[in-house]
């Protein structure tokens, strides 16, 4: 099943973290004033001195805050080296499911073939038997229809023209009943065979689907392992980054002026993340509004609702209807929870347990999308089947060069410089942003295209 995943993060800076970095500018004796600051740019000022006095507040703070920074940064690093592993369990899953989806269609196969030669073996006993009666009622008329009863006691030579007819056509029938019993014999040996290796098949597949799901089972198993294994050191870099924090909001308790940015920097990052969830509603009702249009719920269009790709900044110019749908089933999702193991092609759905991070987040108690779930429902619209892993569905359309994507093409993120094994994937919406499920406490959301070392350098694209 999927894709999948907590996606990695460690060399990308969170959103969060440009609130850090901003309060690390006012951790200096030389303040800026708060009126300074414009209305649209988050307040900064110069970097703090790297040898404040020890009782120093601004000092202090600024130590903390390298502190917070680390102690994320390390936190982001386990959270996607964890993620790597649950993208593991992910093909795992996938294969398990692919397995016994073959399975039960040569099981079925088998079972039909088994009917086959059933319903052949019956044809063959009343073929037999049809001979049989034939045979019997030859020997029984011997001496009507035998060379010397033809001749012997016929009233003339029209008498003995018909008997002889008569005696041919017995012939005749006797012969074919005796061909048809043969034949229906053969068939039914054949469709014997073919049952047989129907059969054998139905059980070599049995017998994989089950050494996949036991591969599954321990994949699944180890990540849990794992997840089990780091959580100690996840709990104690999370106690350092709160400790910190807590020892910098006594600071700014203590101190009007780094109080007073902290709520600067904390109302910047908030109206952006406003802004974000209000474009994100506004293109998801809309492009809910267009797939309601495609399906003739409402007549005439979009019943009074903006276009949600034009409003996404998508160029619909020379796009196939096919790719319009795809982007706006993707659209439509904005804003719902991601679930690790969540989401098909009818929507999302509940995610699963991983013993550790997607555990902690509660994402087998939720029902949303994880990174290839959502490209699973997105492509389903078009017809187009993925399985839940995104390793997988990078393999399953044409190979383009990154600098060729275009809206509809899908976005891989991989180790090893992008030529590793694949652990995230994303929607291409064009103008270098894209769709994507990000990783466990986020939402479905677009995001700017990052073109980072990990990004694989060719897209997908199947429509």
């Amino acid at each position: 099943m999927h894709a999948p995943r907590i996606r990695r993060c460690a060399r990308r800076s969170a959103h969060r973290l440009v609130l850090v970095a901003v309060v690390t500018g006012v951790l200096v004796p030389a303040l800026v004033p708060a009126a300074h600051a414009g209305p649209g740019t988050p307040p900064t000022t110069p970097p703090p001195s790297a040898s404040a006095p020890p009782d120093d507040p601004a000092g202090e703070a600024g130590s903390l805050v390298a502190q917070i920074v680390a102690a994320r940064t390390a936190l982001d690093a386990l959270t996607a080296d964890l993620g790597q592993r649950q993208e593991l369990a992910n093909r795992a899953l996938a294969d398990d499911t692919a397995a016994r989806a073959r399975a039960d269609e040569t099981r079925l196969a088998a079972e039909e073939s088994r009917r086959g030669a059933d319903a052949a073996a019956a044809a063959a006993e009343r073929a037999r038997a049809d001979a049989d009666a034939w045979i019997t009622a030859w020997f029984q008329q011997a001496d009507v229809l035998g060379p010397l009863s033809v001749l012997s006691g016929s009233a003339g030579p029209e008498d003995v023209a018909a008997r002889a007819h008569l005696r041919d056509a017995v012939t005749a029938d006797q012969r074919a009943a005796l061909d048809g019993a043969e034949h229906a014999r053969i068939e039914a040996a054949n469709a014997d065979s073919r049952a047989r290796a129907a059969r054998i098949e139905a059980d070599e597949a049995a017998a994989r689907a089950a050494q996949a799901r036991t591969a599954a089972d321990g994949e699944v198993t180890r990540v849990r392992t794992d997840s089990e294994a780091q959580q100690a050191r996840l709990r104690e870099l999370t106690a350092e980054r709160d400790a910190a924090g807590s020892r910098l909001r006594e600071l700014e308790d203590a101190d009007p002026d780094l109080a007073a940015q902290r709520e600067r920097a904390e109302a910047f990052d908030e109206a952006a993340s406003a802004r974000d969830t209000a474009r994100d509603v506004r293109l998801r009702d809309a492009a809910i509004a267009g797939l309601t249009a495609r399906a003739g719920r409402v007549a005439g269009g979009v019943a009074g609702g903006e276009d949600a790709l034009a409003a996404a900044g998508v160029d619909t110019t020379r796009m196939s209807d096919e790719v319009e749908l795809v982007l706006e089933r993707a659209l439509s999702q904005l804003g719902v929870v991601y679930a690790w193991g969540g989401g098909d092609a009818q929507g999302p759905t509940k995610g699963i347990r991983d013993g550790g991070v997607a555990d902690s987040f509660g994402d087998f108690d939720k029902t949303g999308f994880d990174c290839s779930g959502l490209m699973i429902y997105a492509f389903a619209g078009a017809g187009k089947e993925l399985a839940h892993y995104s390793g997988y569905q990078a393999e399953s359309g044409q190979r383009v060069p990154l600098e060729d994507r275009r809206p509809g093409d899908l976005l891989f993120w991989a180790d090893d410089d992008g030529a590793g094994a694949v652990h995230h994937v994303a929607l291409y919406l064009g103008g270098d942003q894209m769709v994507e499920a990000p990783e466990s406490g986020k939402k479905v959301r677009i995001a700017p295209v990052r073109f980072d070392e990990e990004i694989v350098p060719t897209v997908t694209r199947l429509v």
